[in-house]
């Protein structure tokens, strides 16, 4: 079952970077985010809701649920889209990687299991592996970054593994569609809030291709992915969960193969093969509860 879980997680988040370009252009980056997951949360509450299985959450938990937005839903999001500006792709999917190895150090703090060598080891060499196989995007960027903005991507990953942990936290006493609808109704309200302290504008593209992207991400890489992401959370633990973070940018890359003509090396098969023996050491025992 983790291993479907960890499949679907990967191709859907792998198809969202590729969907992501397509969102950039007039729309603010921070709207755009606004727009998926007012969306997003619209698509899922009125599934619940069909279905008869919405619930409220209590008052008392609305601070863990508003951290579990802004972690989860919307910052982590917002960091990336700004240091994309001076970052290659390459070079931020490597750090978006690390959630692996952070995951394990929160676990361990939040959690009090302790660090899995097996896992560390995976993690350090997905890591190593994604920066072998994204290795040409990043020697030929000429990166010139304010000294600001190179926190923004580990911050944004840092945001990611927090909001893993809240959620795991939460999801003791409440089902996860319910935890994840309310997240993302706080994360959308956070981006707005922003939006409105900026004073940036709500435009309304009108091609397909940006609402297609807007469907994709919302539906599928918010719904679908962050549901099925989070019962692997739940089931797996946050350290081996958030080893997706290393498979998914290679969906990426086979992606952009595809579609732009991204260019195989040898390094790159390299990273490929490091990447997908640091899954095997992940997941090649039951995970430890």
């Amino acid at each position: 079952m983790s291993a479907l879980l960890l499949f679907v997680v990967v191709i859907s988040w792998g198809f969202s970077w590729y969907a992501i370009e397509l969102q950039l252009g007039d729309v603010p980056p921070l709207v755009s985010i606004f727009y998926r997951f007012v969306l997003a949360a619209a698509l899922l509450i009125a599934l619940l809701a069909v279905s008869g299985r919405l619930r409220f959450i209590p008052w008392r938990r609305h601070g863990l649920l508003l951290a579990l937005g802004f972690c989860l839903f919307s910052m982590n999001f917002f960091s990336f889209y700004l240091a994309a500006e001076y970052f290659p792709s390459g070079l931020l999917s490597v750090i978006f990687a690390t959630a692996a190895i952070m995951g394990a150090f929160n676990q361990r703090l939040f959690f009090g299991k302790a660090l899995s060598g097996r896992i560390l080891l995976g993690a350090v060499l997905g890591v190593v592996g994604l920066t072998l196989l994204s290795w040409d995007s990043i020697a030929e960027a000429d990166i010139a970054v304010p000294w600001l903005y190179v926190a923004l991507p580990f911050a944004g990953t840092y945001l990611f593994s927090l909001g893993n942990i809240l959620s795991a936290r939460l999801s003791r006493d409440y089902d996860l569609p319910n935890l994840v609808a309310h997240g993302m109704v706080y994360g959308a309200l956070v981006c707005f809030v922003l939006c409105l302290a900026a004073g940036l504008p709500f435009p309304m593209p009108s091609g397909a291709f940006y609402w297609g992207s807007l469907l994709y991400l919302a539906g599928i890489a918010s719904v679908v992915a962050f549901l099925t992401y989070l019962s692997l959370v739940n089931r797996e633990g946050p350290a081996r969960a958030a080893y997706a973070t290393v498979l998914f940018p290679i969906v990426a890359m086979l992606v952009s193969t595809w579609l732009e003509g991204f260019v195989w090396t040898a390094a790159a098969a390299a990273g490929l093969l490091l990447a997908l023996g640091g899954t095997v050491l992940v997941f090649s025992r039951p995970a430890v509860r």
